[in-house]
């Protein structure tokens, strides 16, 4: 899985409805050699794709970010949907 799909995922599984870009990058730093910059230079691209969404320091997947996911790694929600 590449980084951006990474990022959408932790984005679409967290608990709250955003997260803080320190957040992001230490989920991520198991599965990926990525600083902080490059979490942030990812998350900017993501948005200009309206992707994700800023706010303030966090960050929210939007619609078309949840869609694109859905339709990019659809065993995420029907692992999520037979879980609940």
């Amino acid at each position: 899985m590449n980084l951006a799909l990474a990022i959408l995922k932790t984005l679409e599984e967290n608990r709250f409805p955003h997260l803080g870009e320190f957040d992001v990058e230490s989920a991520l730093k198991d599965a990926f050699d990525v600083s902080n910059l490059g979490g942030v230079y990812q998350l900017n691209l993501l948005a200009d794709a309206n992707l994700v969404r800023p706010m303030g320091s966090d960050w929210r997947l939007t619609w078309d970010g949840h869609e694109f996911l859905n339709s990019a790694v659809p065993n995420t929600f029907e692992e999520t949907c037979r879980m609940t």
